[in-house]
């Protein structure tokens, strides 16, 4: 159960940063390609970018493993891996996702040091 809202939590959260993230990875790069998916060429990518650091945090919150967060990344980084998204949409999802399971990192240890203290 915790892994589904997690899931809908990093999908809601995806869309809602898609428009921004989207907009602006348009303006930074734009002519990427001739195909795109959604209503302005920069959405499908501000989609996969919002999910990638949501999933990156919230899995690992959610389920006390951090590997989780890069298990339900990993589909996306293979997928533009293989559609051979390198430049600049592989280096992004990187960056993101190394905050993310930093974020979620720091969210664990603190929570962790919480409980400890709240015991003794």
């Amino acid at each position: 159960m915790k892994k589904l809202i997690a899931f809908v939590l990093s999908l809601v959260g995806a869309y809602l940063m898609a428009n921004p993230i989207g907009r602006w990875f348009d303006s930074q790069y734009a002519g990427g390609g001739f195909l795109y998916w959604g209503p302005f060429p920069g959405y499908l990518d501000g989609l996969l970018f919002g999910y990638i650091f949501f999933a990156s945090i919230l899995f690992p919150v959610f389920t006390s493993k951090i590997k989780a967060g890069f298990y339900v990344v990993s589909p996306i980084l293979a997928l533009h891996i293989i559609l051979g998204a390198f430049d600049p949409q592989l280096w992004i999802d990187l960056v993101l996702l190394a905050i993310g399971l930093g974020l979620a990192w720091l969210i664990m240890f603190i929570r962790n040091q919480v409980r400890t203290t709240k015991s003794n």
